[in-house]
């Protein structure tokens, strides 16, 4: 019997409450603090550690827009469950694995977990406040999600940092329990996306097409897509190396645990208020705010001590609070029917950067150090920055 439109209503709104808990269960990334660590106690230099990064973000490159075709074409919900399989299978590998190969296989899967978690839940957050009434609110809404991501990540890290202690094989064990209870919010949801447009089921191949022409349509889509990996590729590097950074200064793996934590806080605290900054003119945020991520991060590696880890933490609370504002800047221009997809293809961006500097940051590091690799990275990044920069101003309207 078909559901009426107010029970429909309903439910498709209780999806924002379920989000909320999935999305902290998602997040609750116990390993997040602790995983090029436990690869160097298996074994790994840095360089091999830099490889099985981007192996990961080569297999996010590549699987990306498939996971989003999964959510375009069968629903934002498979992609739910796929990714909390897919998860639960990377940390069996990596707890299996003794070489770089079955880490590497490990983080395959991973990176699929997250492109199908990623793309699948921000497209039903926003379809969900748009059926039900509050497309105005997206932003803050997002925000929250966000916020509630990053305070999961930071009990996570914390967690994660307290059970490394005694055995980091734990870390996973623990991990793979958390997934497991994630599967509860995923069967709850209710599907916001059906398989048939016009009356006819899409091809992969016709889906793609669509979403690249819809991208090409937009200059400031593309603009924004291209400075968000940009600003997402600086960010994931500088934090990943930051395990080691901070090793380095002598900092012990429980302090680094807590300082991860701590950052997954101010994260949190990006997202609750990146609609504030959203009140800005366009014109005026898209400047400030790379501003100020790329000036935290030049003094995180000038410093060079513990004294710049403050400066971490001011970048995590821009690059977060930059999420919310590019997500609706960017699903405000294109249709549902493509979402998923140009979703995946935003992540893609960023793993492309990251697969090619990672492993870049780490050869370098090993010649010099970590702090003038960092800076090495922010100079090579800046002039991309401001040109992309300017021509969103440009395009902004």
């Amino acid at each position: 019997m078909a559901l009426s439109v107010d029970v429909l209503t309903s439910k498709i709104e209780r999806n924002i409450q379920l989000n909320y808990v999935y999305t902290m269960l998602m997040n609750t990334m116990l390993e997040k603090g602790i995983w090029m660590l436990f690869l160097s106690y298996r074994g790994l230099d840095l360089v091999q550690i830099g490889l099985v990064e981007s192996v990961y973000q080569l297999a996010y490159l590549l699987f990306g827009l498939p996971a989003g075709a999964i959510g375009d074409l069968i629903g934002r919900k498979a992609s739910l469950y796929l990714s909390i399989v897919t998860k639960i299978l990377s940390y069996v590998l990596i707890l299996i694995s003794g070489d770089f190969l079955g880490y590497s296989a490990s983080f395959v899967f991973g990176a699929i977990s997250w492109v199908l978690y990623n793309s699948a839940s921000e497209s039903i957050t926003y379809e969900s406040c748009r059926i039900v009434g509050k497309g105005e609110s997206y932003k803050q809404i997002y925000g929250n999600i966000l916020a509630l991501a990053f305070i999961a990540a930071a009990l996570g890290v914390f967690v994660g940092g307290f059970l490394a202690e005694n055995s980091y094989e734990n870390v996973y064990y623990a991990g793979i329990l958390i997934m497991l209870a994630a599967l509860v919010p995923a069967y709850l949801f209710t599907e916001t996306r059906g398989v048939v447009v016009n009356g006819r089921k899409r091809s992969v191949l016709r889906l793609f097409g669509e979403s690249l022409r819809v991208i090409s349509g937009s200059p400031l889509v593309l603009y924004v897509l291209v400075l968000f990996a940009v600003i997402s590729t600086v960010d994931m590097t500088v934090y990943m190396y930051c395990q080691k950074y901070f090793q380095t200064m002598g900092i012990p793996v429980f302090a680094i645990g807590v300082i991860l934590a701590v950052d997954s806080l101010f994260a949190a605290l990006g997202g609750k208020y990146s609609y504030a900054l959203a009140r800005l003119p366009a014109k005026t945020f898209i400047v400030i705010i790379p501003g100020i991520i790329f000036g935290a991060y030049l003094l995180l590696a000038y410093l060079n001590s513990p004294l710049g880890v403050p400066m971490l933490w001011l970048g995590t609370i821009f690059v977060v609070a930059f999420w919310p504002i590019v997500s609706d800047l960017v699903n405000a221009r294109v249709p549902s029917e493509n979402r998923a997809t140009i979703t995946a293809f935003k992540s893609q961006l960023s793993s492309a950067g990251v697969l090619v500097l990672f492993p870049a940051v780490g050869f370098f590091a090993e010649r010099a150090s970590l702090s003038t690799a960092f800076l090495w990275l922010l100079a090579f990044m800046v002039p991309l920055v401001a040109y992309l920069v300017i021509k969103i101003r440009k395009s902004a309207v």
